[in-house]
């Protein structure tokens, strides 16, 4: 069974066992995910580790400035009324999340973004009446920097803690990799060739061996590794670790025994 990059292990004291045991089963269930019916059924049992009451995603594309030309969304459960009028007044060219976003890729607690920029009243004024007052919000661009993924998650009962951000960065490169997947349509021609010694270093990765580990065990320099993990994730399109070993299992590259 594969685990997680060692760089990448969830810190046992911030989870419940109850909650790593979900955790690692919904992004078990990631990895199949083909279509837009099973991204919402995921999506929505991650409310069993995050109390939150609306969701949406979406896949965009960066443009000047790295604003957001364009993007396709999925709705989960956003009050439709206020997903109607994000889209009908182009709320992501002044939206401080998207922003945010888009620029860092970090993780986002609502409230510090807000602080960050000076948001239209007008935009919190909206939100605030459909009750969109607090959250989170997490993406993972692409290795080109050309696009990238935007998880947005809302509701009253949503505090700003560990546990939370701990769920939210280890489930949201999964959930990408889902919403890559549906949206984008992937075919055959967009498969990546890995080299031999390239297929068993990600395989080794997939374990969750380090760099230097993986230079002891093929008896290669630590550089070489770092040299083959850098190729890797341009041939996959990715920016993580974790995302490597997600996306080489997906396009059957690596094998999970």
């Amino acid at each position: 069974m594969l685990t997680k990059p060692s760089q990448n292990v969830i810190p046992h004291k911030a989870l419940s066992k109850n909650d790593l045991i979900s955790l690692l089963e919904l992004i078990h269930r990631s990895l199949s995910c083909t279509k837009e019916e099973d991204l919402r059924a995921l999506i929505s049992d991650l409310k069993t580790l995050i109390p939150y009451d609306y969701a949406v995603c979406l896949l965009g594309k960066k443009g000047i400035s790295d604003n957001v030309s364009s993007y396709d969304a999925i709705n989960v459960s956003f009050p439709s009324e206020w997903f109607d009028l994000y889209v009908m007044k182009d709320f992501h060219k002044i939206d401080p999340i998207v922003k945010e976003n888009f620029l860092s890729f970090s993780l986002q607690y609502w409230a510090d973004t807000y602080k960050k920029y000076e948001t239209p009243k007008d935009f919190i004024m909206a939100a605030e009446d459909f009750n969109l007052k607090k959250g989170y919000s997490y993406g993972i661009r692409n290795y080109r920097e050309t696009e990238g993924s935007l998880f947005s998650f809302s509701g009253n009962s949503i505090e700003c803690n560990l546990r939370t951000e701990i769920i939210l960065t280890h489930m949201i490169p999964a959930l990408h990799q889902a919403l890559a997947r549906i949206i984008t349509h992937r075919t055959k021609k967009h498969i990546a060739v890995l080299s031999q010694r390239e297929k068993e270093i990600i395989a080794w990765v997939g374990y969750g061996k380090s760099t230097w580990d993986i230079s002891v065990i093929l008896g290669i320099s630590e550089r070489t590794v770092k040299f083959h993990i850098r190729n890797i994730m341009q041939k996959l399109d990715v920016v993580t670790r974790a995302q490597a070993v997600a996306v080489a299992i997906e396009q059957g590259l690596l094998d999970i025994e």
